[in-house]
Parts: structure tokens; C-alpha cells; sequence
């Protein structure tokens, strides 16, 4: 633990994170479900990979959209 002025000091937030003694807890509810659900035979329904593609063809690229508003005058 860091010391300041002779004294332990409380751990920074990424210290905390990363230090081997943080990573003793239960696993939490969340996780629990979505190793039952993975165990059930359930799929990711997660838009992000095709969002991601989207972007990466469109914005990133410089592509035009083709949706893009048109100014006022």
C-alpha cells in the first residue's frame, strides 16, 4: 500500500483494480446469469459487431451515408 507522510494511504482506483487481492470476491449476479445462460445454450444478441462494421465502412472510411441533412437556407 502506498505510504504519504509515514502514513498507509488508500489505493488509487486503478491500483485497487489491478492488485491481486481485489480479485478474491464472488462472482456477481450479472455473470452468473450469463454463464447459466451461456450453459443453456443462449446467443449473444449484441448489435455492436454490425454497428461497428457500419461505422467502420461508412464514417471511418469517408464514405457518404447517403442520410445526411441538407442545409437550410
Amino acid at each position: 500500500m502506498p505510504r504519504v507522510k509515514g502514513k498507509s494511504s488508500p489505493r488509487l482506483p486503478h491500483e485497487h483494480d489491478e492488485s491481486a487481492d481485489s480479485q478474491t470476491s464472488e462472482p456477481r449476479p450479472e455473470m452468473k446469469q450469463a454463464h447459466a445462460d451461456i450453459e443453456r445454450g443462449l446467443v449473444d444478441t449484441d448489435r455492436s459487431p454490425v454497428t461497428d462494421e457500419v461505422y467502420n465502412r461508412t464514417l471511418k472510411e469517408g464514405k457518404p451515408t447517403g442520410g445526411q441533412a441538407k442545409p437550410r437556407r
